[in-house]
């Protein structure tokens, strides 16, 4: 009990807010990207390279799409939704109406050229499934947001869940049925999305109408969202890159090759930073708009560190692991690219992930928004650069370095600028030493074990790494330990229901 006086008292808050929000968050942040992964192994058995490549592609491209859409309006919302919570309520629900059809209008204009510029095909049946899941796959995730900022969990899990598994059941359903196109997949994709609009409309998170548009909500959305949208339509280019040069160098096949790979390992880090992220930001939002400029900047430093333990040794054992898992998931077709390139996709995401949710947010958390888009102007930049150079000289493998070693360049320089310019505590080396010990002895142990492409295999490995990783962590982290064992004694004290 001793130790645990001597932990930071402010860290203990963080971290016991941090872990009641992310338990009420978990439903949401874990199911769908699982049925996001199972979706994908299924289609890699389903569809033929080119057409895996090319609904994929969609899926990513759809994030980009929408900063053209509701995108900028979705950030100011779980930024500054508090501040208008008790004022001007419906004058910014008005507003959200009239953003909504703007938007949703938009994204349906710019179908044509977008599935033209990325030389896809321009028949009607595939511009109309595109256009239906570019607009509710916008709705669904700007109003799972809008109820996350009022802290409609419930709302908010509901409408990712329904949208995740309807859409993942009625794609696989319609590829037996009606074939393997990608106007069938994106149209199936896209009713589950819209079943997920309904759940939102049924817990009261959206108001139809045309709304009225605030000049003065637009002037601070603009100045506010402006260089964040500038670095996002960047940071997608940084991250995706590699799918635009494979495409245009080696053609749709080796697109899909490719996306199996670098698809699964951006999931994968983008599921485990969400678990924590989904409930951190919020918190470090409230302490700041509180006057709790430490305190916000704390939270946000101390999310990273429980990031990084969480990423790193998914990372080593993932790359243990690569093999045997690939082998046993996904269609002969695809596997020797997607063993060779998951690894390194896994490491990639996962800096950046780290990066974004921490570095990237402290500079909207204070606001100097414009830093972060240096930031992805200098990765975006480095990754064009390293992912041409390796594709030419290392195929498919150098392409992924390239991005990793672009990436990583970028995360070291974000960090070193945050702790030095924006007052961002570091966390403790000693810690960071623990987290990786603990990860160096997993991977030495996952290397002297031999897995087979059988599940039971695979699942005693992931089990045996996870065990192992977990004991030391609570070996090196005595205050970990108390604080579970007082969660446990105050458990135990509870009444039985």
């Amino acid at each position: 009990m001793a130790r645990v006086r001597n932990w930071s008292s402010s860290m203990a808050e963080h971290f016991n807010k941090l872990l009641h929000s992310t338990i009420l968050y978990l439903p949401a942040q874990f199911v769908p990207p699982l049925v996001q992964f199972a979706t994908t192994v299924a289609w890699t058995h389903l569809l033929d390279p080119a057409t895996f490549g090319f609904v994929n592609f969609i899926i990513s491209v759809q994030e980009i799409v929408s900063f053209a859409g509701l995108t900028g309006w979705t950030l100011f919302v779980l930024r500054f939704r508090e501040r208008f919570r008790e004022r001007s309520k419906e004058r910014f629900v008005a507003m959200d109406q009239r953003m909504a059809v703007l938007s949703a209008l938009l994204q349906i204009a710019l179908t044509p050229a977008v599935l033209f510029m990325l030389d896809l095909p321009l028949d009607a049946a595939t511009i109309a499934g595109t256009a239906a899941y570019l607009v509710t796959r916008m709705l669904v995730a700007h109003y799972s947001d809008w109820a996350r900022a009022d802290h409609a969990i419930l709302a908010y899990s509901a409408a990712q869940l329904v949208g995740s598994v309807a859409g993942a059941v009625l794609s696989i359903v319609a590829i037996i049925t009606f074939g393997p196109t990608a106007a069938v997949v994106l149209v199936a994709q896209s009713i589950g999305q819209a079943l997920a609009i309904v759940t939102l409309v049924l817990t009261k998170q959206i108001r139809f109408g045309l709304g009225a548009f605030d000049w003065d909500l637009f002037g601070e959305l603009r100045r506010y969202a402006g260089p964040i949208l500038i670095g996002g339509v960047i940071g997608w280019g940084a991250g995706n890159v590699i799918r635009v040069l494979v495409q245009y160098m080696d053609g749709p096949v080796a697109l899909g090759l490719i996306s199996v790979g670098w698809g699964i390992g951006q999931r994968v880090a983008s599921v485990l930073a969400m678990l924590l992220t989904a409930a951190a930001y919020p918190l470090a939002v409230k302490h700041y708009e509180n006057g709790d400029r430490r305190g916000a900047l704390a939270q946000v430093s101390f999310n990273g560190l429980l990031l990084f333990g969480v990423l790193l040794p998914a990372v080593v054992g993932l790359t243990s692991l690569a093999e045997p898992v690939v082998t046993l998931l996904i269609a002969e077709k695809f596997r020797e690219t997607t063993i060779v390139v998951l690894p390194i996709a896994m490491c990639a995401a996962s800096l950046r992930f780290l990066r974004i949710h921490t570095c990237e947010q402290t500079m909207y958390l204070v606001e100097r928004q414009s830093l972060a888009l240096y930031v992805l102007i200098v990765e975006a930049v480095l990754n064009v650069t390293f992912c041409a150079l390796g594709l030419y000289i290392g195929g498919f493998a150098g392409a992924a370095t390239g991005m990793l070693v672009g990436t990583l360049v970028a995360t070291i320089g974000s960090f070193a600028f945050c702790f030095t310019k924006l007052d961002l505590p570091a966390p403790s080396a000693r810690s960071i030493l623990k987290i990786c010990a603990a990860c160096g002895v997993m991977g030495v142990v996952l290397g002297f074990v031999t897995v087979a492409p059988r599940s039971l295999s695979v699942a005693t490995a992931i089990f045996v790494g996870a065990s192992i990783y977990a004991a030391l962590i609570l070996a090196f982290f005595p205050e970990i330990r108390a604080l579970i064992a007082q969660r446990l004694q105050r458990a135990s004290r509870e009444p039985a229901i």
